[in-house]
């Protein structure tokens, strides 16, 4: 007897799909390092860039935010080499995860030398950016408090209109606490309360 081959309708591919992403989602858990790592070092260099260009001037504030190359990038690339040798296996989330902070980094490396060049503060659109990698992580990883994260982070850009630029690095520290720290801190929680767990 031969095997025929059963046609899905729509719906019975929706829950197809789902039920791979859910397995794959399972499969990959978010501790939260990298809203931790970032998010502290936003709120260091932006805390800085203000006290260094209001407080105490110098002639080259900007400067403090060498912290993000010079710690962040080498930290978060040695963390992620680390992890994909600990899971070797292909994960469709995790994917997914990545390409949509890919694509945000490439975004940033182009966003910020515009604003920069046409002399608008580029701190506004970063947050735009950050807002919308944030939600998008929520979605994906189906964890409200970085749905409020991006909702933050978001209304911290648009309330950047009615600030001058100086204050920007503020309004960005204080989004960064709300919508990357607590969040990824919240993650962290629920990733160990998850490995505890098992």
């Amino acid at each position: 007897m031969e095997n025929e081959e059963k046609t899905l309708t729509p719906q019975e591919s929706l829950r197809v799909i789902r039920e791979t992403i859910d397995l794959a989602k399972h499969s990959f858990r978010e501790n939260g390092f990298h809203f931790l790592l970032w998010g502290w070092l936003v709120v260091i260099a932006s805390v800085a860039n203000y006290y260094f260009s209001e407080i105490q001037p110098i002639e080259r504030p900007d400067l403090a935010w060498l912290v993000m190359v010079v710690i962040g990038v080498p930290v978060a690339l040695i963390r992620e080499s680390r992890q994909a040798k600990k899971t070797p296996v292909q994960n469709i989330v995790r994917d997914w995860y990545g390409l949509i902070w890919l694509g945000f980094g490439i975004s940033m490396l182009l966003v910020i030398p515009m604003a920069v060049r046409n002399g608008l503060s580029p701190i506004p659109f970063i947050l735009v950016l950050v807002g919308f990698a944030t939600f998008m992580s929520g979605i994906l990883l189906r964890f409200k408090p970085l749905l409020f994260g991006a909702a933050v982070v978001w209304a911290g850009a648009l309330w950047c209109l009615f600030l001058n630029p100086s204050q920007h690095l503020l309004v960005q520290a204080g989004t960064a606490i709300l919508g990357y720290l607590l969040p990824g801190y919240l993650l962290n929680l629920q990733s160990r309360a998850h490995v505890q767990g098992t």
